[in-house]
């Protein structure tokens, strides 16, 4: 828009200007009422020390930011930074109000390899993404490649977990570190619409955590064939559809 306003104005008084000169053989007075229109247009501001027009130098920084734009839109490390946005991590997520009350069926106690400063307590800790070998596996398929170890285990205490926002959680609290990145299947399993339940329905809830089902460094569920159906009961016998009524049904239909 201060573009477009500048070039409207040096056209107008390029205008006023020849059309002063066509007049100046009609008298004075005609000239004297072309100086006085071109004196009511306002002129453009003054370059300063060399500097081009404020409005002149908006529209060259808008031409420019239009040729360095991919595709129609601008790149992302061209946004500007805020430089006051908080320093601070987020603030640790406490749950949903309205969830009923539950626990969490423990698992640290069944981990192979747990307490995990069994073997840590004497290693430095070691930040560089590498491969892995046993006891721990050599890849994780989680997060196309974008997830480590340590950034879900505490690098200082490593018999606990973490957060986003460094605050460390047990083992059996794992629903709290994978709700981070899977929050809809958390709030899904925060009331019941996810995972299991163990007991009845009735009373006190006591739920699975996420990593009694999913694997932590591969959680994809794979397909798998169905489990075989119940046995039956002795002295009774599966029923077996009968080829007379099959006959019947066959010649009902035609």
């Amino acid at each position: 828009m201060q573009r477009h306003s500048y070039r409207l104005q040096r056209a107008c008084l390029r205008t006023a200007l020849v059309t002063s000169r066509f007049l100046s053989v009609c008298g004075r007075g005609a000239i004297a009422v072309v100086a006085l229109v071109a004196l009511a247009i306002p002129l453009p501001p003054q370059a300063q020390d060399g500097q081009p027009p404020a409005d002149a130098q908006a529209a060259a920084d808008d031409t420019r930011e239009l040729a360095e734009r991919v595709n129609g839109h601008r790149p992302l490390r061209s946004n500007p930074v805020d430089d006051e946005a908080p320093q601070q991590p987020p603030p640790a997520f406490e749950g949903y109000a309205d969830v009923p009350e539950f626990g969490v069926v423990s698992r640290s106690e069944h981990l192979n390899f747990y307490p995990c400063e069994d073997c840590h307590a004497a290693m430095p800790v070691n930040a560089t993404r590498r491969q892995l070998y046993s006891p721990h596996p050599g890849t994780l398929d989680h997060g196309a490649g974008r997830i480590w170890c340590l950034d879900c285990h505490a690098g200082e205490n490593r018999n606990a977990l973490k957060t986003l926002a460094g605050e460390e959680v047990g083992f059996d609290e794992a629903y709290q570190v994978c709700g981070q990145c899977h929050y809809q299947p958390q709030k899904d399993w925060f009331f019941g619409a996810h995972g299991k339940r163990v007991d009845n329905w009735q009373g006190e809830r006591e739920l699975y955590n996420c990593t009694h089902c999913h694997n932590p460094h591969d959680p994809a569920v794979r397909p798998r064939a169905p489990e075989p159906p119940p046995p039956v009961r002795r002295g009774l016998t599966r029923p077996e559809l009968h080829t007379e009524h099959a006959g019947d049904a066959g010649e009902e239909q035609k």
